[in-house]
């Protein structure tokens, strides 16, 4: 049997977040890769389904069908427009609701066969229209955890617990929203299941060689971040007040905050701001390789997929007690890196610091965290955890 599972991306339109980072849905088609999104693509794929992406675009007027090139998968987009306005926030999602676009959904999903729906995220207001079409359809609807984590209107208050509910199951792999959605949904079916990352193909180059390509001279201790610039969620402001030197702290990534960001860096010696979302993993594997120590300083995250690149690179992760960062860094086992209060600028600080002035700490930590994303966080070992969590909501369906 061909076993087909929709992949439903944040946003009342995918252009929601390309936006921001520069990219078009036929750049995203092309030329993106990994993530938790086609992480999530390829380790369906590695358990034997057949996963599709569906999202609105603001860019169709009418059903169109592309080809993820480096997975095979079909990425198809259906008109859609965004609800975003100014509105309270019980009337935003109202909008948000009537934004999804729930006839050409289904279209899809019947010409596809879906036998399930994965959406990101359930703290919004499409997913409780695709947990009802997927009521409709007779058709299982998951969601995962990648950092939306509050309800905040009034209006979803009074339909997200049944929703939850009729879910067929959450996916969260950090231990704070678990506790979180375990007290305020009883009912909710929860998975720890953690976002994948291919080990084969992040891995180091030599550290010399890649100084050597990058002009990092060997003796010049480099911190690095990347990711889409968004200065409070990512906390880019707290690295940047923590950051005093000596070294390099080498920032890649753009995003919405891209123009704040140039004037905060701005005439800052020690700093290095590679202002470009790039989809080239060669590129960032190679800075990952030359740096000592990789820093995320996120306020909000879900389970972030950057730092275990940087991990899977042999980088010791100095991390914030954000979301998901925490369940990495503190995970049984050996330590892998350095966690700091959230927004605690001196702690964050004192951890650079710390891995600065101890090469032989950084360089166990980073070999610790490669065994980590080895053992945990492969392809493989999510593929087998997804194909037990849907097989187990089909055969539920099929019993009643």
């Amino acid at each position: 049997m061909n076993k087909v599972v929709a992949i439903i991306p944040w946003g009342d339109v995918i252009e929601d977040f390309l936006d921001p980072i520069g990219l078009t849905v036929h750049q995203l088609a092309q030329d993106m890769s990994g993530g938790w999104l086609f992480g999530y693509v390829e380790a369906l794929q590695q358990a034997g389904w057949s996963p599709l992406v569906l999202a609105p675009s603001s860019t169709v007027r009418q059903v169109e069908r592309l080809t993820h090139a480096a997975t095979g998968a079909p990425i198809w987009l259906v008109p859609g427009y965004s609800s975003q306005g100014t509105a309270s926030p019980s009337r935003q999602a109202i909008r948000q609701w009537r934004a999804t676009p729930l006839r050409a959904f289904r279209q899809v999903l019947r010409q596809e066969r879906c036998h399930a729906l994965l959406v990101q995220d359930y703290e919004r207001p499409q997913f409780d229209a695709l947990v009802a079409l997927g009521r409709s359809l007779r058709v299982p609807v998951f969601a995962t955890f990648q950092g939306g984590d509050r309800t905040l209107s009034r209006v979803e208050r009074l339909i997200r617990a049944r929703s939850i509910a009729e879910a067929a199951g959450l996916i969260i792999a950090a231990s704070a929203e678990r506790e979180r959605v375990a007290a305020a949904y009883r009912r909710a079916r929860v998975a720890n299941i953690p976002n994948p990352i291919d080990v084969q193909e992040w891995r180091p180059f030599p550290p010399a060689e890649a100084r050597a390509a990058l002009g990092l001279a060997n003796d010049t201790f480099v911190a690095v971040t990347h990711g889409r610039i968004d200065i409070h969620r990512k906390g880019l402001d707290l690295l940047l007040a923590a950051w005093t030197g000596p070294g390099e702290l080498v920032l890649i990534g753009s995003g919405q905050d891209r123009e704040q960001l140039a004037t905060m860096v701005e005439g800052r010696t020690g700093v290095r701001w590679i202002d470009t979302y790039t989809n080239d993993r060669e590129f960032i594997r190679r800075w990952l390789s030359a740096s000592d120590v990789y820093v995320s300083a996120s306020r909000i995250e879900g389970m972030p997929v950057a730092p275990l690149e940087a991990m899977a690179c042999g980088l010791p992760v100095i991390g914030s007690t954000a979301q998901g960062l925490a369940d990495m860094l503190a995970s049984e086992g050996p330590a892998v890196g350095l966690l700091f209060p959230s927004e605690n600028v001196a702690m964050l600080a004192a951890a650079i610091g710390r891995l600065r002035d101890d090469p032989a700490l950084r360089r166990t930590l980073g070999h610790h965290g490669r065994e980590l994303v080895e053992q945990r966080f492969s392809i493989e070992s999510v593929a087998n955890a997804l194909d037990a969590l849907l097989h187990a909501a089909l055969d539920r369906r099929l019993a009643s």
